[in-house]
């Protein structure tokens, strides 16, 4: 009898981590006397341990059995009541003066390998011989083998001490389990139940999931009335800390199950399955001979109206398919893929399809709440799995209900073309149109100061000279030329907004300097409005053509200022008529109810009535006089006639009469300040008030 020793691990370690609870719990601990050495690590799968202490305990049990295969006792013998399991005292050991094995004298037998030959006659002697030869004896000592055949029994055995808890062994000699738990050779199908096993949804959510997005599953070789399911987690495309994909299989959905490490109580769901036969489809055939599919309902699909939806063997068929490829069918020959929900109800839905027809690509997101979509590339009508007719090509935003766009930054809409290189936000376009503009101010706020009427405040300034709202020490146009022209590196979000507001043109990438809305046409731009238009600006609302501007209305064209209304005609070029007012019907009524009214002209002033009268009346006096002196005054009660010259009075018949007088109705016009209106420009912080 003699102590063995092998050559193995002196630490063990378990580690197990609960994805619940986002920590790892982990044991560790010695294997002998030694400390320091090789370690076995051995991870035990996910939520092995509940506590710390529960750990400690299984670690201490995979040493203690770790020792025992680490270090024990083997010896020859021939006790025939030796059995594993008992123990037995040795005397006289050769060891007990031995500092390090004193005591080492009370065992437990581990195991026993016992070997007996009968006591036979010389010919079954020679039969038993050519048995023993033929057995697998690799694993017995030959000395207790040739023991045996001496005295006809012998035994072999393995012991520990008896102070030396015993474990059985977990592995054998490559480390491999000996008696590992059961696992799952491969993935399996199931259907997602709900709380109560069912499979349908019924009146209920048509979702069953817990706060972490797990599901139950029952798998088909589960009974029916099983409701022993756990919950299993879902593989998403992307799980991270308030962010990720979720696509949680619903209630009657077949789902594709793997486990971990080949763990079945680690389950996993892993992908979601169509099953079941939709319409159209071809119905079972003995021993899979081909089929018919019905394809006439694959017909009756429009524009606006989806077939072959249903599913005739229970289960769900995919919302796209190939099944109805032909011009008189559905037209689709399996190009549609995307995603496609469901609402919770049954109704209404919420899809990304992806066309890939050959020259016909296209794109779609939508949900039937108000029929809101947007439509990219080879725009065509669709329901369901049917591609119907052709609408247009481009893009289309649409709902039925409210729609807004909104850009904090700047937003910037354009019929121009951009070269692939050229950066998004280019408005080089609408620079140009604007100089323009700006040129075009600067001519007629030039003719205004040289004809002597009111000057172009988008050019001059606001209130005073080069003063806007946009940029302080700027007129308005220019202010939005420079706004518009502005640039930023690009680099970092941050350095960009920063760069926009130095109104640098110096930069690659274009960014409007202010939150500006630009709208850039190449041709023409069309505003029309079933009911009204309005246009409100804070400062200066500029109307600019190259050539002809046109106001025409079916009804009453009104202008009103709190300042000054000017009107400049022929400054470049007098061709025709200049200014033209002119009623058709109705009355032209010019009035000053404050100050004078001035008309003036270098040739003939003309005012002519030509089927009535032409009257002219005065509060005071009314004057009429020419260059050379001569002149008429009405004021008062008296008439005054003067000239340098002579008086000419050509008449068939002379009357003077005594005096008399004229009545003539004079124009009322508001005299005194409106209380009330100036009160509220007051309020709003209105320059202007009305008078009463």
């Amino acid at each position: 009898m003699g102590q063995l020793h092998r050559l193995s691990h002196r630490r063990i370690t378990l580690l197990s981590s609960d994805y619940k609870t986002r920590q790892a719990i982990s044991a560790s601990r010695p294997v002998g006397p030694e400390r320091e050495g090789l370690e076995s690590y051995d991870p035990v799968g996910d939520y092995a341990f509940a506590t710390l202490s529960e750990a400690e305990h299984y670690v201490r049990l995979h040493s203690e059995a770790l020792q025992v295969d680490k270090s024990f006792w083997h010896g020859r013998a021939n006790v025939r009541s030796a059995r594993a399991g008992t123990r037995f005292e040795l005397l006289h050991a050769p060891w007990v003066h031995t500092a390090h094995l004193r005591g080492q004298d009370h065992f437990l037998f581990t195991q026993v390998h016992s070997y007996g030959i009968n006591n036979l006659e010389s010919g079954a002697a020679l039969l038993d011989a050519d048995l023993t030869t033929r057995l697998q004896l690799d694993h017995l000592d030959p000395q207790v083998l040739a023991e045996a055949q001496r005295s006809g029994f012998a035994q072999q055995f393995n012991a520990v001490g008896h102070n030396q808890p015993w474990r059985p062994t977990l592995a054998d000699g490559t480390g491999q389990r000996l008696n590992p738990v059961a696992t799952a050779h491969g993935p399996q199908t199931a259907i997602v139940v709900g709380a109560d096993g069912q499979t349908t949804a019924g009146s209920g959510s048509p979702l069953h999931c817990d706060a972490m997005g797990r599901v139950r599953v029952r798998f088909h070789w589960q009974a029916e009335d099983d409701r022993g399911a756990c919950w299993v987690r879902v593989g998403q495309a992307l799980a991270g800390q308030g962010f990720g994909a979720q696509f949680l299989p619903r209630i009657g959905q077949e789902v594709l199950v793997h486990f971990i490490n080949g763990d079945i109580d680690r389950p996993i769901i892993f992908k979601a399955l169509y099953n079941g036969r939709g319409e159209g489809g071809v119905a079972p055939t003995p021993g899979g001979a081909p089929g018919q599919s019905n394809l006439a309902v694959y017909a009756k699909a429009n524009d606006q109206r989806p077939s072959a939806e249903a599913n005739l063997a229970g289960g769900n068929s995919p919302a796209w398919h190939g099944g109805g490829g032909g011009e008189t069918q559905h037209r689709n020959a399996a190009a549609l893929s995307g995603f496609k929900t469901q609402g919770f109800d049954g109704q209404g839905h919420n899809q990304l399809v992806f066309d890939d027809s050959d020259q016909q690509g296209r794109i779609q997101m939508a949900t039937t709440q108000a029929h809101s979509q947007l439509n990219l590339g080879h725009l065509i009508h669709q329901a369901g799995n049917y591609r119907g007719s052709f609408r247009g090509q481009g893009f289309e935003l649409r709902t039925d209900a409210y729609g807004a766009v909104r850009a904090a930054k700047g937003l910037l809409l354009s019929t121009y073309a951009i070269e692939p290189h050229t950066p998004a936000g280019d408005a080089s376009a609408a620079q140009a149109l604007l100089q323009q503009q700006r040129d075009l101010a600067a001519r007629f706020d030039l003719a205004a100061q040289i004809h002597h009427t009111v000057p172009l405040a988008s050019h001059r300034g606001v209130h005073q000279a080069q003063l806007s709202a946009l940029i302080a020490d700027q007129a308005p146009l220019q202010a939005l030329h420079t706004s518009l022209s502005a640039t930023v590196t690009g680099e970092r979000l941050a350095q960009a907004s920063a760069d926009a507001l130095k109104r640098d043109s110096h930069h690659p990438i274009p960014h409007s300097a202010d939150p500006l809305l630009t709208l850039s046409a190449r041709d023409s731009i069309a505003k029309i409005a079933g009911q009204s238009l309005q246009w409100t600006a804070a400062q200066t609302l500029t109307l600019g053509s190259g050539a002809d501007t046109h106001l025409a209305t079916g009804q009453t064209l009104r202008l009103h200022s709190g300042q000054a209304i000017a009107a400049l005609a022929g400054a470049q070029q007098a061709d025709g008529i200049g200014l033209a007012l002119i009623a058709s019907a109705g009355a032209v009524d010019i009035q000053a109810q404050q100050s004078d009214i001035h008309l003036s002209a270098q040739d003939d002033l003309k005012i002519i009535s030509i089927e009535a009268a032409a009257q002219m009346a005065a509060g005071t006096t009314l004057h009429l006089a020419v260059e050379g002196g001569a002149s008429l005054t009405l004021e008062g009660g008296n008439i005054t006639f003067a000239c340098p010259g002579s008086i000419k009075v050509h008449a068939g018949k002379r009357q003077f009469s005594g005096p008399s007088r004229s009545q003539f109705g004079l124009p009322l016009f508001p005299q005194s300040v409106c209380v009330a209106c100036l009160l509220k420009a007051a309020r709003n912080g209105a320059p202007y008030a009305q008078l009463q």
